[in-house]
C-alpha cells in the first residue's frame, strides 16, 4: 500500500500555552510532582528549542517508518504539533509536547504519540494483551511493540529510560509484556485479534 508521509507542523502552541501553564502550576498533585515551583521557559527559549526539534526531527522518517511497521495510513497531508512552555504529559489529540524536552527525546515522544494518533485515526480497537492490567498498559503494549522495531539503538534507549521522578508502572509493564510477547506477536494481535 502506497503512504504519503504527512507532514509534520512543529509549531509554538501560543494559543493553549497559558491555559497549560495555569493548570500544570495548579493542578490537584502539582506540589507532589514539582509543577508548583516550575518557571515556564520564555518564548525566546521555546522558539529555540522548536527550531532543535525541528532540526532533530528532520533526520527520521519516523511518521513513514509508523505506517510501513503498522501497514496503516496517517489519512492527512499534515499533522500539526504544539510545543508549550510545560505539560504533565505529552497528549496525542490534539498532539502536544513539552518544550522541556532535549531534541532525541522530542523524536521518541513525538513517534510514541503519532503510534497513538494513526491507531485511532485507522479507528483500530483496543487490544488487551493481559486482562489482569489497566487500559493504559495494554494501549501501550503497541507503542513500545512499534517502536522497538522503528528506532535506532540510541532512540530505543531514550524511550524504555523513563524521564521522570515518578515513573509509571503501567509504561513500565507496558514495556515488560511488549518484550515478553515480542514486538511482531504484538503487532499480528493488533491487526489480526490473535496471536
Amino acid at each position: 500500500m502506497w503512504r504519503k508521509e504527512p507532514e509534520i507542523i512543529i509549531q509554538y502552541g501560543r494559543l493553549i500555552d497559558p491555559f497549560l501553564i495555569f493548570y500544570c502550576q495548579n493542578y490537584p498533585n502539582a506540589n507532589k510532582f514539582g509543577w508548583d515551583k516550575w518557571i515556564p521557559p520564555t518564548r525566546e527559549q521555546i522558539d529555540e528549542k522548536i527550531a532543535l526539534f525541528k532540526e532533530e526531527w528532520r533526520k527520521y522518517n519516523m511518521a513513514k517508518k509508523i505506517s510501513a511497521c503498522l501497514d496503516m495510513s496517517f489519512n492527512r497531508n499534515v499533522i500539526d504539533v504544539y510545543v508549550v512552555s510545560g505539560i504533565t504529559r505529552e497528549c496525542s489529540h490534539p498532539l502536544i509536547m513539552k518544550s522541556g524536552l532535549n531534541p532525541k527525546e522530542f523524536v521518541v515522544a513525538l513517534a510514541h504519540e503519532l503510534i497513538h494518533r494513526i491507531l485511532t485515526i485507522n479507528k483500530i480497537p483496543r487490544v488487551v494483551y493481559d486482562e489482569k492490567e489497566s487500559d493504559t498498559t495494554n494501549n501501550h503494549v503497541i507503542v513500545y511493540a512499534v517502536l522497538k522495531k522503528i528506532l535506532d539503538e540510541e532512540l530505543w534507549n531514550i524511550a524504555i529510560t523513563s524521564r521522570s521522578k515518578h515513573p509509571s508502572k503501567e509504561y513500565a509493564r507496558a514495556l515488560e509484556l511488549s518484550e515478553q510477547i515480542g514486538p511482531d506477536k504484538v503487532i499480528e494481535k493488533m491487526i489480526t485479534g490473535r496471536v
